[in-house]
């Protein structure tokens, strides 16, 4: 949990004319989890491991640009967070379809 609220602290978050806290980048946390047990009592070198993986993400909002009424750095910004969230719904869609190709190129948060 800290290590999620340290993230959550260090996004950039802007006030919009839709949203005052609008935040204006995509947070992801992945957290593994490992268990082991040993199989015998007696030979602790020998380990039974379960492993869970647990991935937290919240995408920045995708505004409309002449509701949100941002100029210039927070416009290209926003003109950015929407290619990306695009670029995810390509890749859902993709796989969705059972498509043999997919581009995860398009964008960082594909990549991830």
């Amino acid at each position: 949990m800290l290590l999620l609220q340290k993230g959550n602290k260090a996004r950039t978050v802007e006030p919009t004319a839709m949203n005052k806290t609008s935040s204006r980048s995509h947070a992801l946390l992945s957290v593994t989890v490992r268990h082991s047990i040993p199989i015998d009592k007696k030979d602790h070198l020998r380990m039974r491991l379960k492993q869970g993986r647990l991935f937290m993400i919240d995408l920045a909002g995708s505004e409309r640009a002449n509701k949100t009424k941002n100029r210039g750095k927070r416009l290209q910004e926003g003109a950015h967070i929407n290619r990306s969230l695009l670029a995810l719904g390509n890749c859902i869609n993709a796989l969705s379809g059972g498509a043999r190709y997919v581009n995860y190129r398009d964008s960082k948060l594909t990549r991830l």
